[in-house]
């Protein structure tokens, strides 16, 4: 499920901005001299770039709160899988009254993603200091990937979630290496597509091998 609805999400947002490009890009045809085509390229090449680059994190983030009771029950599977010992089996109600307690969590991460994500914004835009940002933002990204993913073996043992930063706080390298592979892998046209699971096995097996 977590695997369709990441295909779904980003195979529709692709498409849909793929078509407003293409609606601005014959329009601004009309209005540029012969000499100037070559732009109608360019805003093609910006779109790539930028649909990997930048519309990747909003795609992390709402592909998340959808898939998320799924992403949980993966996680769980996952876990049982690797130690051998299954959670208290819910029934089927009790985990759909917890549907709007993992979205909401989910919404949490984002609120502590967003204002930190504007402060960069904001550094990019500052000479000398942008050089700096850059790597940066790379690293805070990378960290981000990684709590958000780890939150779904986290959230089947209910751990709040300021316990999970603490937790992966004192896991600051390894955490930093699991989110700059989910980062790197979701850049790569197709591979992203099949990332979302695999992160949420990979983050799982991370939480027990560290957690033991």
């Amino acid at each position: 499920m977590p695997l369709l609805i990441n295909i779904l999400f980003f195979t529709g947002l692709f498409y849909t901005l793929q078509y407003f490009v293409a609606e601005f890009d014959a329009w601004f045809l009309t209005h540029l001299p012969t000499w100037l085509q070559w732009l109608s390229s360019a805003i093609w090449v910006l779109f790539f770039i930028s649909f990997f680059l930048v519309f990747i994190y909003a795609f992390v983030a709402v592909a998340n709160i959808i898939a998320a009771p799924f992403n949980n029950l993966l996680a769980e599977k996952v876990e049982g899988y690797l130690t051998g010992k299954l959670p208290p089996q819910r029934t089927m109600l009790e985990d759909l009254k917890d549907i709007p307690r993992t979205i909401g969590r989910q919404l949490g991460i984002i609120l502590y993603f967003v204002p930190r994500a504007l402060i960069f914004l904001t550094l990019f835009f500052i000479p000398v200091v942008n050089l700096v940002a850059a790597p940066l933002w790379f690293l805070f990204s990378a960290w981000f990937i990684a709590m958000q993913y780890v939150y779904f073996p986290t959230d089947n043992h209910r751990l709040p979630m300021q316990q999970v930063r603490a937790w992966l706080g004192k896991r600051k390298w390894p955490a930093l290496g699991l989110g700059s592979c989910i980062l790197l892998a979701m850049m790569i046209p197709g591979v992203n597509l099949v990332t979302m699971p695999a992160a949420v096995a990979a983050a799982t097996k991370f939480w027990v091998e560290e957690n033991k």
